[in-house]
């Protein structure tokens, strides 16, 4: 069921809570999150990824780039991909953010991994609004200038 977000939480939540791998594409800012919940045994012990990642040009680059980024796992099987039509505070707010992080730490991931994370989201955010205030490339200010 949609609500006044514009997105299904329970659908969000369910991906967040049973994807192998997902991303979020936000749409104030062209960086995705990446969440990578695959983990392995033995001497190459590997925890869950959280990050904030370029954006790619095809669903075949971003399987590449895992693997070139987790070379010691195989390619997952799929990765999942969301828009989040609001803002990072809503996304927070929603409890979403939580869900992520939770995951995360619950497979051994670092809880101030996923804070710097949250932060990095939330700088490209802010970046992004200043640009648009200041009518700065691709935006265009409104009000008149004084040339």
């Amino acid at each position: 069921m949609e609500d006044d977000l514009g997105v299904d939480l329970a659908e969000v939540l369910e991906v967040v809570n049973t994807a192998e791998v997902f991303i979020v594409m936000f749409h104030l800012f062209e960086r995705r999150l990446l969440v990578d919940t695959r983990t392995s045994d033995g001497s190459a012990q590997e925890g869950p990824l959280i990050r904030v990642v370029d954006r790619v040009r095809s669903s075949d680059e971003r399987f590449r780039e895992l693997l070139r980024i987790r070379p010691k796992l195989p390619a997952p099987d799929r990765i999942v991909a969301f828009q989040w039509p609001r803002s990072v505070r809503t996304f927070v707010a929603s409890g979403i953010w939580d869900a992520v992080q939770q995951r995360v730490c619950s497979l051994g991931g670092a809880e101030t991994t996923c804070m710097a994370v949250l932060a990095d989201l939330q700088n490209e955010e802010r970046q992004e609004e200043v640009k648009a205030v200041r009518g700065e490339e691709p935006y265009r200010t409104l009000r008149g200038t004084n040339s």
